[in-house]
């Protein structure tokens, strides 16, 4: 048997300001092709100003996600469309 050095009845601490995390949810997934479940936990931190300064820098990430995806379509595009004139001009 392996001696774990975790201790079970502490709650988990914030990374950033070391307060206290709240449990806000957690699921249990079974992906396909994959053999163990994976468990998804959603923490908040009980530091109410430290919380709002972490969903403003998620809210930055989203942004800039959907972003890079409405530039990445646009490139994909421009590609198709310069692809396309190129077959037009071998032809002719």
């Amino acid at each position: 048997m392996v001696n774990s050095t975790i201790n079970k009845n502490s709650h988990p601490k914030c990374f950033q300001c070391g307060s206290k995390l709240i449990l806000v949810s957690q699921q249990t997934i079974q992906s396909e092709g994959i053999r163990y479940p994976q468990t998804n936990t959603i923490y908040r931190c009980s530091n109410d100003e430290c919380q709002e300064r972490k969903n403003k820098e998620q809210a930055a990430r989203l942004k800039l996600k959907e972003v890079q995806l409405i530039t990445q379509e646009a490139r994909r595009e421009r590609i198709q469309k310069n692809k396309e004139l190129n077959q037009k001009l071998s032809k002719d």
